[in-house]
């Protein structure tokens, strides 16, 4: 009878979790089938997404129906899911999947009720221990114990935060920010027991607030963002400047409270620089004072600094939005004005209305192209695909870029760029064909209009709309005046200086555009980020120090003086001797 005791409890101990486990409906195998469908989607292995979705649907009808909203969500989601598999549409799908997946995360929770009383308790249990330490340490005033037991605590807290972050954002941005002003306080040379004994309340109470279950205070959301990080690491350096130690150490509190609302940012693009700020940060502050004159402490801040300075997305200017405009539409407008100027010399005025019209034909069709392109792009210009997007058609801007400015050196003699207009409208009076004037007048300006859009395809993710549109209206009215006086005064412009000025500009423009497409490839981990330290980024130029900003750049640069030498030594030869 004994022994038969013994089994029956045995086997009760043994199918006890199972029956705990049994009372949590598991739906793993419905996200392995989510999983599979997105693995297939971005290879573009439709059957294999066709049968990773009937399974799913599938397991889906099979379990239990509760008819909440979140169930009807899953619903939602797998018929658009299917929906975007017939029409074979890759962006659409991952999207809906994406959707999908966190309409299921939803549903489990909702099925599988998490008892937040039992987790903050169970968070007080764990911390407490590691508080009644380190309290006891303070009272002693033992530097060695004090020290030992806030890295107790600290390892506590890290393995259970998660507790607090998914239960209330405000007690977890409070209890960040309390842990490293007692850091601080405890790492600093000149201790202040009282100081340390406030920090140390503040936390706790605030630790136990939590766990009883009350309701942070909200403070005010302010606008933080890396800026913030990186303006407040830029006080401390100046502070340190003037041995202001005490100004320093205040930035970097403020840092410290700043920190909760940015560090998911900084996290999930660099994840070691994430745990240098979060670890390193309460130290360096702790260790400064007048009596501390360790120049690396202030030269990790400045590392820090540049650091956050390249995770930041680096946009263009009104100027340099109406730059491109400018440059473009002055090109077109300068053979536009050319060929209307040859006609007036050559006494065929009569012929001046084709070539408006053939100009006025290319602005349409750039409008018309400049509509179809947005369409096109409009889907993929979100999340990173935003700087992808960015990156690779900005490096093809440069590319042609490179053609133009050597098109420009080629036409800075004035010999040069009579032969060139003498060329294009010659033959059209020749033949008497007028088409061939407005074909010619088209040409110019389409594809002026082209290359615009490009650049400013791989321009517009890195912009906002506003600067964008106000850089192209100061561009257009300047535009307005150069027509007139190119026009009205044409014969008596000096064009070699006019070229070689727009051969600088362009040149200029297309090493910033190089420098910021390579950047915003770097951001989404396309490419990859060496840093080169104690080199500051110059923004208005587009260079940072990555090494592979700064080789693309020198190879530009290589390719521009030997396009300029080429076309020096061309022009010297067919220059006849004086």
């Amino acid at each position: 009878m004994k022994k038969l005791l013994c089994i029956l409890s045995l086997l009760f101990i043994l199918l006890l979790p199972l029956r705990i486990s049994a009372a949590e409906e598991s739906y793993s195998h419905l996200f392995i089938s989510v999983g599979d469908a997105i693995m297939n989607g971005k290879a573009e292995n439709w059957s294999e997404v066709e049968t990773a979705l009937q399974t799913l649907t599938r397991d889906w009808q099979e379990n239990n129906k509760s008819d909440i909203n979140e169930e009807k969500l899953v619903d939602k989601y797998i018929k658009e899911t299917q929906e975007a598999v017939k029409e074979k549409n890759k962006d659409v799908l991952l999207k809906q999947l994406s959707n999908l997946s966190n309409a299921l995360v939803a549903y489990e929770k909702a099925m599988n009720p998490v008892d937040k009383a039992e987790l903050r308790n169970e968070f007080k249990t764990k911390v407490t221990p590691a508080l009644t330490s380190l309290q006891e340490a303070i009272r002693v005033k033992n530097a060695e114990e004090m020290n030992a037991a806030y890295k107790k605590l600290l390892t506590v807290w890290t393995k259970n935060e998660g507790i607090v972050r998914d239960q209330s954002i405000e007690y977890y941005g409070q209890i960040e920010t309390q842990m490293g002003f007692l850091r601080i306080a405890i790492l600093k040379e000149d201790k202040s027991y009282t100081e340390i004994q406030k920090h140390f309340t503040g936390l706790s109470d605030t630790m136990n607030s939590f766990a009883s279950g009350a309701v942070a205070k909200t403070k005010k959301k302010e606008d933080h963002s890396l800026q913030t990080l990186i303006d407040l690491l830029d006080q401390a350096i100046s502070n340190l400047d003037q041995n202001h130690y005490e100004k320093a150490i205040a930035a970097l509190e403020e840092f410290l409270t700043v920190w909760p609302t940015v560090e998911g940012e900084v996290q999930t693009r660099n994840g070691a620089l994430y745990k240098e700020l979060e670890n390193n940060i309460p130290i360096i502050a702790g260790k400064l004072s007048a009596s501390n004159t360790d120049p690396t402490l202030k030269d990790q801040l400045k590392e820090y600094k540049q650091e956050l300075s390249l995770l930041q997305k680096k946009n263009y200017t009104v100027w340099d939005a109406a730059l491109i405009m400018l440059r473009e539409g002055l090109e077109a407008l300068l053979i536009v004005s050319a060929l209307i100027a040859f006609l007036r010399k050559t006494d065929h005025r009569q012929y001046e209305k084709w070539i408006w019209l053939g100009a006025f034909a290319g602005i349409l069709l750039s409008v018309l192209a400049a509509i179809v392109i947005n369409s096109a792009f409009s889907s993929a210009m979100a999340g990173a695909n935003r700087e992808i997007l960015e990156g690779t058609t900005g490096i093809i801007a440069v590319i042609m870029m490179l053609g133009v400015g050597v098109w420009l050196h080629q036409k800075s003699q004035i010999q040069a760029w009579n032969k060139y207009i003498q060329a294009k409208v010659g033959k059209a009076l020749s033949t008497g064909s007028v088409l061939t004037l407005a074909l010619i007048s088209f040409l110019s300006i389409f594809r002026e209009g082209a290359e615009t859009l490009i650049f400013y395809t791989g321009m517009a993710p890195s912009i906002s709309a506003e600067k964008l549109v106000l850089g192209i209206a100061i561009a257009f009215i300047i535009l307005l005046g150069f027509t007139w006086l190119l026009i009205r005064y044409s014969t008596k412009i000096p064009m070699g200086t006019f070229f070689k000025g727009a051969t600088m500009l362009i040149y200029l423009m297309a090493f910033k555009i190089l420098g910021v497409s390579v950047h915003a490839l770097q951001l989404t981990s396309v490419v990859d980020t060496h840093l080169i330290r104690h080199i500051p980024i110059i923004d208005i130029i587009g260079f940072f120090p990555t090494l592979e900003t700064i080789i693309p750049q020198c190879v530009l640069i290589g390719i521009m003086v030997l396009a300029m030498l080429a076309v020096k030594r061309k022009q010297r030869a067919v220059t006849p001797a004086k």
